[in-house]
């Protein structure tokens, strides 16, 4: 009993640092294509998204849970709405916040819909990359090897490792969008292992990064930061210390409730 339990659990770590091998394979070149074709963003960010669904395939990251039957459409499109709200939701969370302790100013504007339309198709191709690489790869790496707490702050950890990359120079006020990336990551991940795959995060993601982009940034509003570490100044709400501090209580919620749904979560094969 105990020799199959050695040899179990050897198993797994094999297979987890097979997985978080060939996961930095994946993130390697999908920053490679970032790096070639940064001209056009739009084309790059799709380029990015299919490797990086080519290699989540791969890797056996679900969609959806693959003790489930296949999905139907509607319930996609459900769990689609359902992440939808909860990133829009958080969006608005963080923006009354800083809007009340005057991290942010309410200017008027006017709306351009076709700026909207594309800042839209921007959000949801860089969601599904980040999702597929930095939560999908962490979560079906670690799931059997891990406490479900380590896991999530293994992806809150990939989320502020990725930011610190894409960062210029280290600042005080760069520390802090690493730290909202951070708290983001623990977030997402937790939708992951509610839902059982990675239609529900990659959506709030997508409604987090235009809620809280352009929606709000000469969108529907024009909400400006103040020039102070609280409303972030040029980096707006992702390096905020109010939105650092509206975040966290959402993520000590979402580790409280992904610890629930830990044992149930299988991301070891892939559906549709």
């Amino acid at each position: 009993m105990t020799a199959a339990m050695g040899e179990s659990a050897a198993a797994r770590l094999r297979d987890a640092r097979k997985v978080i091998a060939w996961g930095l394979v994946v993130y390697a070149a999908v920053a490679l294509v970032g790096a070639k074709l940064a001209a056009t963003s739009v084309g790059a960010l799709a380029v990015q998204m299919v490797l990086a669904e080519w290699g989540a395939g791969r890797l056996g990251i679900a969609w959806s849970d693959p003790a489930a039957d296949v999905p139907t459409m509607s319930a996609i499109g459900r769990r689609v709405a359902r992440g939808a709200g909860l990133g829009f939701g958080a969006a608005l969370v963080v923006v009354v916040f800083a809007l009340g302790t005057r991290g942010l100013s309410a200017y008027p504007n006017t709306v351009a819909p076709s700026q909207l339309a594309i800042a839209l198709v921007v959000a949801a191709l860089a969601a599904a990359r980040d999702e597929l690489l930095l939560r999908g790869v962490p979560l079906r790496a670690l799931r059997h090897v891990c406490p479900p707490v380590v896991v999530l702050l293994v992806c809150g950890g990939a989320g502020a490792a990725a930011q610190i990359g894409l960062l210029p120079e280290a600042d005080a006020a760069h520390g802090v969008e690493v730290a909202v990336a951070g708290l983001l990551g623990v977030i997402f991940a937790a939708l992951w292992i509610v839902d059982k795959g990675g239609w529900v995060a990659v959506s709030a993601h997508t409604a987090w990064t235009f809620g809280t982009g352009a929606v709000v940034r000469g969108g529907f509003f024009d909400l400006r930061a103040s020039r102070s570490p609280w409303g972030g100044g040029d980096l707006g709400l992702p390096g905020s210390f109010a939105t650092a501090l509206a975040l966290l209580p959402l993520s000590i919620l979402a580790l409280a409730i992904a610890r629930k749904g830990y044992r149930s979560a299988t991301l070891s094969s892939r559906t549709a």
